[in-house]
């Protein structure tokens, strides 16, 4: 029996050796790219999920994943080569497009708005807000394009309002609580969070006639015209993220808790709930999205190039992963 047992141990030593070895081998072939999300919103959490159960090794892809708060930021980084990949509403990069960069939208699994409008408690109706100070993120930013829209669709011109660039959703925040100012456009949970806080929540965007790719996956032609296998290296993982997210809800709140720094477990909880409801599994990138943020694009920029935005959206990989069988392989290994 004895000896049984030392040939078992054997046999298990030698199995967890080889399995060391090929792991080591995989991350020693895996080619290194380069990622960023743009905010802490449960949008992202496709990115963060894949990023920590290891899909995009899984798919051959040693992946760097950075934090870049702010879409000019992002689409620097991008058309500047150092990041490969950005996670972001595609706004920006669709100012960029129509601006002459090669910019796309390769993928989009949520094209509604998700913002809102949070103000001091005392201020209880649109009209209140005149003469007020407003915050969003940064110049040129999807917020700061978003809040000038929405204040217009309620009536409220921006020059009747200061607006000034605060910083990431936290900062925002703080600017609310300290009274540096009386309002700031948010997304997401962080609604929930600031109701909690004893602030009002003044405009709801996703109920205003808006759409847009709000979670995008952004890219230069240039770079996934040269490299369509890493391309849809990298779309495999992240969309599988999108699987897992839906599909494993205690792994999923842990991400979800690591990358927001959040314990409050209703707010947790509530999250995501609400992304895993939202976020499509097939994200197809749609032209007539490009057109309708366009349209916002124009109302703020209005020398902005006209072009053809629909342009903007590039199918093609996904397309090409439905064609070979990747959504249908997917829904069987995470059928409930």
């Amino acid at each position: 029996m004895r000896r049984i047992f030392q040939q078992q141990a054997i046999v298990w030593t030698v199995f967890f050796l080889i399995e060391m070895l090929s792991a080591s081998a995989q991350a020693a072939t895996a080619e290194k790219i380069n990622a960023s999300y743009g905010a802490i919103s449960g949008s992202m959490a496709p990115i963060w999920v894949a990023k920590e159960a290891r899909l995009f090794e899984k798919h051959g892809l040693d992946l760097n994943l950075v934090y870049i708060s702010g879409g000019p930021r992002s689409i620097m980084s991008l058309l500047g080569g150092s990041i490969q990949f950005v996670n972001h509403s595609g706004m920006p990069a669709l100012e960029a497009y129509q601006r002459g960069a090669d910019t796309a939208l390769i993928a989009s699994p949520m094209n509604q708005l998700e913002h809102s409008l949070v103000v001091q408690k005392n201020i209880t109706s649109t009209e209140q807000l005149r003469g007020k100070i407003l915050g969003m993120s940064a110049a040129a930013s999807l917020t700061d394009i978003l809040l000038r829209e929405g204040l217009r669709l309620n009536g409220i011109s921006e020059k009747d309002v200061t607006i000034i660039p605060v910083g990431d959703l936290a900062a925002r925040l703080s600017g609310l609580q300290t009274g540096r100012v009386h309002g700031v456009i948010i997304a997401g949970i962080q609604t929930l969070t600031a109701t909690k806080m004893g602030f009002r929540q003044l405009i709801d965007f996703s109920k205003l006639p808006i759409e847009i790719s709000g979670s995008g996956i952004l890219v230069r032609r240039a770079y996934v015209n040269k490299n369509p296998d890493t391309t849809r290296k990298f779309l495999r993982g992240w969309i599988e993220g999108i699987y897992l997210l839906k599909a494993k809800p205690e792994f999923s709140l842990g991400v979800l808790k690591k990358y927001v720094a959040i314990q409050d477990t209703e707010v947790l909880n509530t999250m995501y709930g609400h992304y895993r409801d939202l976020l499509m599994t097939k994200p197809v990138p749609d032209g007539r999205v490009a057109k309708s943020m366009f349209y916002l694009l124009s109302r703020t920029n209005p020398e902005i190039p006209s072009g053809n935005p629909e342009g903007f959206a590039e199918p093609r990989f996904i397309n090409e992963l439905e064609t070979s069988g990747f959504f249908e392989e997917l829904n069987r290994q995470y059928a409930k």
